[in-house]
Parts: structure tokens; sequence; C-alpha cells
């Protein structure tokens, strides 16, 4: 049976979330996944067990007898899993494993860290970089860093922080313009070619606020990775839109400039997340009050 069990923790662990929400879109957000991926997981479980655990109404679940009898042994389980998980860290090294993406890392966590590490030499500080924002759901980090819109759902096992959003500008190397439309105004990226990140709705939303023409914005490559982004910009291939707190070193060394002041807000925010189990223990609350107080004096400066 454990052996079949091993097949089919993915699948649970994305049931769980999914039953204990009634929502496949709140339990995707709660595991830093796709809507899809959760469909995909449960579908695949329900296939695998030949059994129908949810019954699927537009816009609304609801769990069979069979998904609520299922809900009920697994929410039970995964409590007391991760109150023996706890437990057992609580008795080991003082080391706090952390998920980031690369990018945040690079750019705005590891010029600070060494202040967090002078201050807390007793804490192992571990970093995961990864792109994919399912690491504490999967066991793989005791807390993340996570890029995400609008306020993450807070289910009973999970405990969330904002730390900041950000600014987006225009940003590109100095060696971009051309004498002949100089970025003087904003009329003149039309001339230049724009980097995407994701998609092309933020440039839509950047020159509906400064009054130029959307011709333009579909044009130029998606890069779905933030350092990626700006190392094109940063190698002469395009107009980006720069994450502002993220950039504040390159911009002041020269490697970008940014030729408007017009900026529009990010739809969305850095939140730290991690268990409640995990935000209860001393070495956790010292770095989300570090990351807090380190937020909230770039914001500061920001507004000097």
């Amino acid at each position: 049976m454990r052996r079949n069990l091993q097949h089919h923790l993915s699948g649970l662990r994305f049931f769980e979330a999914a039953a204990r929400q009634l929502s496949f879109t709140r339990a995707a957000q709660e595991l830093c996944v796709t809507q899809a991926a959760v469909s995909h997981q449960v579908r695949a479980l329900e296939e695998a067990l030949e059994l129908q655990l949810f019954e699927r109404r537009p816009r609304q679940v609801h769990l069979t007898a069979a998904g609520a009898r299922l809900l009920a042994v697994l929410s039970s389980s995964f409590d007391r899993i991760e109150q023996v998980l706890a437990e057992l860290k609580q008795q080991s090294r003082s080391s706090l494993q952390l998920a980031v993406t690369p990018s945040f890392s690079s750019r705005w966590l590891m010029p600070r860290l060494p202040r967090f590490w002078d201050a807390h030499p007793e804490i192992e500080l571990h970093l995961h970089h990864t792109a994919q924002g399912d690491a504490l759901a999967r066991g793989a980090a005791d807390a993340a860093i996570v890029w995400t819109s609008g306020k993450p759902d807070k289910p009973e096992r999970l405990w969330a922080q904002r730390l900041f959003g950000t600014q987006l500008s225009p940003v590109c190397s100095p060696s971009l313009a051309r004498p002949e439309h100089p970025l003087s105004k904003p009329q003149a990226l039309k001339h230049y070619p724009l980097l995407h990140e994701d998609s092309v709705d933020d440039w839509r939303r950047w020159m509906l606020a400064a009054d130029v023409s959307e011709a333009q914005v579909q044009s130029g490559p998606i890069i779905d990775d933030s350092n990626a982004l700006l190392m094109a910009a940063m190698a002469g291939r395009g107009v980006a839109l720069g994450r502002l707190a993220l950039i504040e070193d390159d911009l002041r060394s020269g490697r970008l400039i940014q030729p408007f002041a017009q900026t529009i807000a990010a739809d969305g925010a850095y939140w730290l997340i991690a268990s409640s189990a995990t935000a209860e223990q001393p070495r956790f609350k010292a770095l989300a009050a570090f990351l807090q107080s380190q937020a909230q004096a770039q914001a500061a400066s920001q507004q000097d």
C-alpha cells in the first residue's frame, strides 16, 4: 500500500488544499502554483482512485461523500506531520531554509543579508534559489519569499506578511538612445523595441498612464524572468519596465537609465510566507523582523 501511496502524495496534497478551500483557485494561491496545476493533479488522483472526489459546478466545487471522507483523514494527518516536523526542527541545529527567486535574491536580498548574519550568527540561513513558488508546499523550504498579485489566502496552516510592492518605469542601457529619436518624451518609445515580462499588460498600463498610444505595445519579446529581462535591457536589446525597488544599484551605477519620470504601481508585491508552525519559531521571527525592517527602511529612503 505504501508503494501505491508514494505515487499519490502530490495529488493528495493538492486535493487537500482544494477540498479545504472548496476552490481550485484559492488552493492554487495557497500552494503558489497555477489553477490548472491543481486541476490536473486532482483529476489524476481521481482517475487513479477511480473515484469522483468533487462535484464540479459552474464557478464552484463540492465534495462528494468519498471526497469528504478523504479530506477528514488527510487534514488530521497533515496537521500531525507538520507538528512532528516542527518539533524535530526545533531539536536540530538552528537552520532555516528560505526559498527565493534568483532575481529577488541577487538584487535585493543578498546586498542586505550580511547585516542579518552579523546580528544572528547562531542562525544558519540556507537559500534555495528557485522560480517554483510551491517550494514551501513541497517541503523543500521552511519559508519563501514570493511575488503575488493581491493578498495571499491565509489558511489555517499558512502565515503570510507583505514585505513591499514596487513601482515600474521604463529602463534601458545608456547606449540604446538614438540621436535621431532622443528619449526625451514617452512618444519616442515607438522607435524602440519593448521588452515584456510575462505579458504585455504592464506596458499597456504604463502607456495609458503616460498618455501614449498603445499601438507599439504588442511588439517585442516576452521574457518571463526578471534577471534575464534586465540583462537584455543592459545589453541594449530594448526598453524594459523595471521594478524600481530591485534596480536601485543598476540605476546608481549607470548600467541602466530611467529616461522618464512616469511610473505605475506593479500589479503585485513580495510576501514572506511560512507555515504557522514555522512562524512561531524564534529563528524565523528574527528573519521576519529583519526583512520587515529592511523593507521599511527602503520605503523611507524612497520618500526622502
